[in-house]
């Protein structure tokens, strides 16, 4: 069941609208199905962007199985989950650390998926990393620094005050002295916000940031404190406090008009602001919060406005030229995001002046133009690159615009067109001389074509140089847009030798195809032509054994036995060159028909058992009672036979021969299995070719029949793949026999 956007948002409308946290909503297999602003900010995306990636777009491989580890725990439970910490990628390319955990995402009953809800943990990341690297550093910042800084170590199951810095002495008039090595709870006996946030910051190792109000030196004046609580392994809690008096005192002064104001800066796509003249921020808008890369509802109230530019001494001019103009109209200022990334902004400012026209502030808008500013910067660079190429490359290269003007062409042009450039520029192509009038409309025709954006394949032609001759090029294009406007860019290359190449591979093919036109009907008509007077040589040696056989005497009938054996050997030779010319002509014809291919195999070895037993060799047959389907049974008995054939021949005395048949729901498979003298793979590689007789001999081949032509195996794939079977052969190689694999279609 699918659930929408509005769905989610009516179930947790408040955490979605109001957490100040990063909240977002994944299916089991970690799709996003929603995400709040400050996720979507925190990552830098859209958020239609955003719904198209998944966990697995934002984690490395070992986080990510975390993350997929703590979903199946939640859905095999459907209970919140512990917090985790994640490093996430930004769609910039950085990345954040968040802790997250997770609770069961119900609609209407259903649990459909993960709500996550984290922190973004980065800024305490990078001082931990700050603190673990450099132990001097630190100190130097600690004790120096403008803010104060408390540390406390935890022992005994409280906190003791182990160290300050100076601006900590200065805060307290020196009565910080006084609590080294005190507890916190001596110290902060009744600030028990205090004492909680320390426990917490401690059990949850997570940074805590708090306000609160205290009265300065037992005085009736309030004053607000600031205050950041951060764990620092193993066992140490850093506080800074920082007195926001007058921060607090300047935003409550501007609420008036911040509430005039505010809708309709909030409602604003450009960052908006309003400054001091010192630069002291007043106010701004979400935009301003987005652009900057800073959450969402972070109020940049009070900060100095320099802590945004990367080049914070410009300002100065820049404030001079408002107050001599009165305004700012499209500055380019190089800024930093939060986590310091570089960003090019454009801003347009105007002076703000109270009642008596005095200048107060600077209020302005400003849009983030990186995109723009690296894109113009890396144009330049690239046409700077690319006129370098341009007159350097070994191509003839056009630039022609969509009317078929020449703008432009690099030297090589000229070389190979033997016009000067400007004798081409300006001019429109089909108006020169140097396309030949026979092929003129076919380049218009793909010239238009293409200026449409039909795909135009490379085109070989070719053209006229000036001093008329003709030279072959290959043409091809491609369009460019340069400032709005369609050009193409035609590309020659010179092929004259590569032509002159193609025109003699021509004619030696048209020579070979001569020669195996000559060698194909050269063995049709021989084996033809030795078809008639074998019948009467067989024919006539079968006759005088069956008849004449006790006239003659023993040396009479070796002779006739020779004759005999000599003309089938001729005869199947004979048939093979005919079967092998009716392949290549496409003329060897099936005869299918429902046939016992079991008895078929059955009747092949009861023909060639006299040869197996002469050799000395074992048999082993399985085969079911019958196996019926249609094919063309003498083709598949001249298959067994040539196979089986060829497995007595290769197989030593006493060697075996194994016939198996089995089928299932398509195919009937039959293989001939021997332990014979093995294939090498180079033989395999010929097995099934036309004349791919397999030439062994020497010591440890006696054995092996060498006669055969080298056609039968090639005719018997031939039939094997009119009847859309298979054929295949393995071996593990000499002298480890063969097997040969046969697969026939029932249907």
């Amino acid at each position: 069941m699918e659930y929408n956007r509005d769905e989610i948002r009516k179930q947790y409308k408040d955490l979605f609208e109001y957490s100040l946290d990063l909240i977002y909503a994944i299916d089991f297999d970690g799709n996003f199905l929603d995400a709040n602003d400050l996720t979507l900010i925190a990552l830098g995306y859209e958020y239609d962007a955003f719904l198209n990636c998944s966990l697995a777009d934002l984690l490395d491989e070992i986080d990510l199985s975390r993350a997929y580890q703590v979903s199946k725990e939640i859905m095999k439970t459907g209970k919140q989950s512990k917090i985790s910490e994640y490093k996430i990628h930004t769609k910039s390319g950085d990345f954040i650390y968040v802790e997250f955990y997770g609770i069961p995402l119900k609609i209407q009953g259903e649990q459909i998926g993960i709500l996550g809800i984290g922190k973004n943990i980065t800024e305490r990341k990078k001082v931990e990393k700050d603190l673990m690297e450099s132990k001097e550093k630190f100190k130097a910042i600690f004790k120096e620094g403008p803010i104060p800084v408390y540390i406390l170590r935890y022992i005994n199951g409280d906190f003791i005050l182990v160290d300050y810095n100076n601006a900590a002495i200065k805060f307290t008039n020196n009565r910080i002295k006084d609590f080294l090595g005190y507890y916190a709870f001596e110290i902060s006996e009744e600030r028990e916000d205090v004492l909680d946030d320390l426990k917490q910051c401690y059990s949850q190792k997570i940074q805590i940031n708090r306000q609160i109000k205290y009265n300065s030196n037992g005085s009736n004046q309030e004053k607000h404190l600031s205050i950041n609580y951060s764990f620092v392994p193993p066992d140490l809690i850093l506080v800074h406090t920082e007195d926001i008096t007058e921060r607090i005192q300047a935003i409550e002064k501007l609420k008036e008009s911040e509430i005039k104001y505010r809708k309709m800066i909030n409602n604003l796509d450009v960052g908006f602001y309003q400054v001091t003249l010192d630069g002291v921020m007043l106010n701004h808008n979400p935009a301003h919060n987005k652009i900057l890369e800073y959450d969402i509802n972070e109020s940049l109230v009070g900060k100095k406005v320099t802590d945004f530019w990367r080049y914070p001494e410009l300002r100065d001019a820049y404030v001079k030229n408002i107050l001599s103009k009165g305004y700012a109209k499209n500055y380019i200022c190089h800024s930093l995001t939060k986590d310091g990334k570089k960003v090019v902004v454009q801003l347009n400012s105007h002076l703000m002046r109270d009642k008596e026209g005095k200048p107060i502030g600077i209020e302005g808008t400003f849009i983030d133009i990186t995109e723009k500013f690296e894109l113009e910067k890396r144009l330049k660079e690239s046409e700077r690159k690319y006129r370098i190429l341009y007159e350097s490359t070994p191509y003839s290269i056009a630039l022609i615009n969509s009317n078929g003007l020449i703008v432009d062409c690099n030297p090589t042009v000229e070389d190979l067109f033997g016009y000067n450039k400007m004798d081409l520029i300006g001019k429109n192509f089909t108006k020169l001389p140097i396309i030949p009038s026979e092929s003129m409309q076919s380049i218009v025709d793909a010239f238009h074509k293409f200026i449409k954006g039909v795909k135009i394949h490379r085109i070989d032609l070719q053209i006229q140089h000036k001093n008329g001759s003709l030279i072959w090029v290959n043409l091809q294009a491609s369009i460019l847009k340069i400032k709005q406007k369609t050009f193409v860019q035609a590309i020659f290359t010179d092929i004259r030798s590569r032509k002159e190449a193609e025109f003699l591979v021509e004619k030696e093919l048209e020579k070979l195809k001569e020669l195996d036109n000559l060698r194909k009907n050269l063995i049709s008509r021989v084996s033809h032509e030795l078809k008639t007077p074998l019948v009467s040589i067989c024919g006539g040696s079968e006759l005088l054994f069956d008849v004449y056989k006790e006239q003659f005497n023993n040396e009479t009938l070796e002779i006739l036995e020779l004759i005999e054996k000599g003309g089938k050997r001729l005869r199947f030779l004979v048939d093979n060159l005919i079967d092998t010319s009716r392949v290549e002509y496409g003329k060897l014809k099936l005869k299918k028909e429902n046939s016992d291919l079991s008895l078929v195999i059955r009747d092949v070895i009861n023909e060639l058992i006299y040869l197996i037993k002469d050799r000395k060799l074992n048999i082993h047959v399985s085969l079911p009672d019958n196996l019926i389907f249609s094919f063309d049974k003498i083709r598949i008995e001249q298959v067994i036979m040539n196979i089986l054939s060829n497995a007595i021949k290769n197989t030593p005395p006493n060697g075996d021969i194994s016939i198996d048949l089995r089928k299932n729901n398509t195919f009937a498979e039959f293989s001939i299995k021997d332990t014979g003298i093995g294939l090498t793979q180079k033989e395999m590689d010929l097995l099934f070719t036309r004349f791919g007789k397999l030439e062994r001999s020497g010591e440890g081949f006696e054995y092996i029949d060498i006669q055969g032509t080298g056609l039968g195996l090639h005719i018997t794939k031939e039939i094997i793949d009119l009847h859309n079977g298979e054929i295949r052969a393995e071996s593990s190689g000499r002298q480890k026999g063969s097997n040969f694999i046969v697969k026939l279609p029932l249907k």
